[in-house]
């Protein structure tokens, strides 16, 4: 007689639950091990490689994209503590991991940040050059500011 469903004006504009219509999904609550990324320098890793795959079969739009998100893994796994996971900045990122930045890897993470939300239709071969260039740029400086981080840069 109580039934929340029976009572006041909710009951009137519920849809059936035919073909799925009025059921609520249930969502999967995060823990903090699926917030954090566990291993960024293997993603940074895959997707550098994924990167590589894109810029010689000349899609240079995938390629610049899957390095600028690369170079961001790598860095997130040069940082010390928490680093959130919607955390892209790879200026912000670069200055909690190292205490010293070099003016020319700072104006290549100024070039290569921007391209992470910014949409072209085309990217030239020329304006994918220069993203790979100075994306390698940028990993071989953080390469050698660590001991522990390394990977081939030009996978085959």
């Amino acid at each position: 007689m109580n039934d929340p469903k029976d009572t006041g004006v909710g009951g009137l504009f519920q849809l059936p639950n035919l073909f799925g219509f009025g059921k609520k999904k249930k969502e999967k609550p995060k823990t903090d091990f699926e917030e954090t990324d566990p291993f960024p320098l293997e993603k940074a890793k895959d997707k550098w490689k994924t990167a590589m795959r894109y810029y010689r079969s000349e899609q240079y739009d995938q390629a610049t994209i899957h390095f600028r998100e690369s170079l961001e893994l790598l860095i997130k796994a040069c940082c010390h503590g928490y680093i959130s996971s919607t955390e892209k900045n790879l200026i912000s990122l670069a200055k909690k991991a190292f205490d010293n930045i070099p003016a020319e890897i700072s104006a290549a993470l100024k070039f290569i940040n921007p391209h992470y939300t910014l949409v072209k239709s085309v990217y030239t071969a020329a304006f994918a050059d220069d993203i790979y260039e100075k994306a390698k740029m940028v990993a071989e400086w953080v390469f050698s500011q660590s001991s522990y981080i390394k990977f081939d840069l030009d996978p085959k």
